[in-house]
């Protein structure tokens, strides 16, 4: 495989197309919204986004299977950056469970359902909620948290959008583009263990969606198929699921 130079990224949305998988993430690196890298050979491509999570397309055979399960997902593998591989294929789902400490998993997707919210929701007292910037960036610690997706904070304020809802100085709960492209964003949301069940993460969920419609553009969910807290939450704000695909990574 062939890894491309930024100048060549454009030529790479031939290759993306729609699948189970979703095409945000991808497409956020072929559009140079966000980091990663693209690999092509012959027909076949591979994206690679800056979370970890990467992506395969065209006519693509085994020796190209191959390339990737030994660039990426081999023991002997040296690459510091984590490699989720999403597929929807179950030939290529098959061909990598044939190999040696391979974990699968699901991924489900959702669409969103409902028009322009009211924003009605009234935050407990003494939380407001801010326009997530530079010192508000390095503030959010969790598992879902904007740098998960961005490389750093300029990155992030001059192409990504978020919100948070902050206590003082503690950040209660947060919701952020984690992956944006032309179309579609797909919205990252957490809250503080110490702050859940107040419906804060709802609060900045519905602040993103409103963004994202503002943008003209489609609001995505997608989580792990054992997070029914996310799930919930989707079906909640007016999301529901319309697909579903195997993740693969290296245990």
């Amino acid at each position: 495989m062939n890894k491309l130079n930024l100048v060549d990224f454009d030529g790479a949305i031939q290759y993306i197309d729609k699948t189970g998988c979703g095409v945000v993430y991808p497409l956020s690196i072929a559009e140079m919204m966000q980091s990663g890298d693209i690999f092509t050979s012959r027909h076949s491509a591979l994206f690679w986004h800056y979370s970890g999570f990467a992506f395969i397309y065209g006519d693509y055979n085994e020796h190209f299977l191959n390339s990737v399960y030994g660039l990426f997902l081999s023991e002997d593998c040296e690459i510091s950056r984590r490699f989720i591989l999403f597929v929807a294929d179950e030939k290529v789902k098959e061909f990598f469970l044939t190999k040696d400490r391979i974990i699968l998993e699901k991924r489900y997707f959702f669409e969103y359902q409902k028009g322009v919210l009211s924003n009605n929701r009234v935050l407990p007292a003494n939380l407001k909620i801010c326009e997530i910037n530079n010192d508000l960036f390095d503030k959010i610690q969790g598992n879902v948290t904007p740098l998960f997706s961005w490389c750093n904070s300029t990155e992030f304020l001059k192409n990504g959008k978020g919100y948070c809802i902050v206590d003082g100085e503690i950040v209660a709960a947060w919701a952020f583009t984690a992956a944006i492209s032309s179309d579609e964003i797909d919205i990252g949301v957490e809250t503080r263990s110490d702050y859940r069940y107040l419906g804060l993460g709802t609060i900045v969920a519905e602040k993103m969606i409103q963004y994202c419609l503002q943008q003209h553009k489609r609001p995505v969910w997608a989580c792990h198929s054992n997070n029914m807290a996310s799930q919930r939450l989707a079906n909640k704000i007016g999301f529901a699921k319309a697909t579903e695909c195997y993740t693969i990574r290296k245990s």
